[in-house]
């Protein structure tokens, strides 16, 4: 059967992800703190109302056009509706934009460490994969010979593990190599409204050719069970993306929330305060275990544990059996030295420092 289906397909591996609520607490009989995704600590704004209200039109498709959902996206970003792809959260665009761009074989740059899905729906698209390092100014170090040579390139800002912000200027340089050397950009902005939104490219998408820039609103609103985010690019791209994408991907319930998120910026303002507040606390604190929090501008923090001798699984094990969870960043790419921890309320990042101390402090 095997050699009958799509070679990518067959050779897909799993893509190790944070959040996994569900399975520990089927170990520990107990939910335990998830440390190990990065949502935002204020949760979201309230949506029980409204929850209400969409349950009485579940006998209705959903509009497949999304226009109300479009258009408080294009507004928030300050773009044309007609330049929106709405989408399942990050992992259907990040779909989507591999299966529109790639044929089989062609090049994708991914740098690394980043999120795992840039390289997992590449492949799965049918094409190759090449990591490439960051350097020093937080850019992936790409000559223009390999960026002529690839069809599409990643990048992650702020980036996922690293919580390094890379700022506009950055960011519109590499996007205007790509469109000289013809290279598809890739920028998944998922986590800059709880980091610096100033520092956002969406506003540039519509004007290029090669540019689409990614929005989650998972982490921005604490809804990851909604599934919710958009994409921004020019309208020509836009279109062949919306036509090309599942029919009804996004629920009317979700879709309904998102036009309400979208408008509730006082969350964001007040919910990027407590992370710069947490942030501080936070890197002292994990400083105060004998731990090496690296620099942060967003709502987790990657953590160099080699200085305690202790490998991320085991770590990770024992957090667990603490009640929190942690992220091992492994499938970063980062072998066993790093955690990765997100930003929560004070009360809980004072129950995750405790539940290190005493991981630190196991012996066996």
């Amino acid at each position: 059967m095997i050699n009958r289906i799509r070679k990518s397909f067959a050779r897909a591996e799993e893509c190790k992800h944070g959040g996994k609520v569900q399975e520990a607490a089927a170990i520990l009989g107990a939910e335990p703190l998830d440390f190990s995704a990065n949502i935002n600590p204020l949760g979201s704004p309230p949506l029980e109302n409204l929850i209400l209200e969409e349950i009485k039109k579940f006998g209705h498709y959903p509009d497949n056009s999304y226009l109300g959902y479009r258009r408080a996206a294009a507004k928030f970003t300050n773009v044309d509706d007609r330049c929106i792809v709405p989408g399942n959260g990050s992992s259907e665009l990040i779909r989507l934009f591999a299966e529109a761009c790639l044929e089989d074989g062609d090049l994708t740059l991914v740098p690394t460490p980043s999120f795992g899905e840039y390289t997992n729906q590449s492949i799965l698209a049918g094409g190759r994969v090449t990591k490439v390092d960051i350097g020093e100014d937080g850019l992936p170090i790409v000559s223009d010979s390999l960026l002529a040579e690839a069809k599409l390139l990643f990048l992650c800002n702020p980036n996922n593990p690293t919580g390094r912000l890379l700022s506009a200027r950055q960011v519109t340089d590499l996007a205007d190599r790509c469109e000289a050397s013809e290279t598809f950009l890739l920028v998944d902005e998922a986590f800059i409204e709880l980091s610096e939104p100033k520092e956002s490219v969406a506003a540039l998408a519509p004007n290029r050719e090669s540019l689409f820039v990614m929005r989650s609103l998972t982490k921005s609103f604490g809804v990851p069970g909604l599934r919710l985010g958009f994409g921004v690019t020019n309208e020509s791209f836009a279109r062949i993306m919306n036509l090309a994408r599942i029919p009804w991907s996004i629920s009317s319930l979700a879709a309904r929330a998102g036009e309400y998120l979208l408008g509730c910026d006082d969350h964001l303002m007040r919910s990027r305060q407590i992370i710069k507040t947490e942030i501080a606390w936070l890197q002292d604190s994990l400083m105060g275990l004998g731990l090496e929090p690296v620099p942060s501008s967003v709502n987790f923090i990657l953590v160099d544990i080699r200085p305690r001798g202790l490998a991320s699984d085991v770590l990770a094990e024992r957090t667990m059996h603490e009640g929190v969870l942690v992220r091992d960043c492994q499938s970063f790419g980062l072998g066993k030295s790093y955690i990765r921890v997100a930003v929560r309320n004070r009360d809980e990042n004072e129950r995750l420092i405790k539940a290190l101390e005493k991981a630190c402090k196991c012996r066996g």
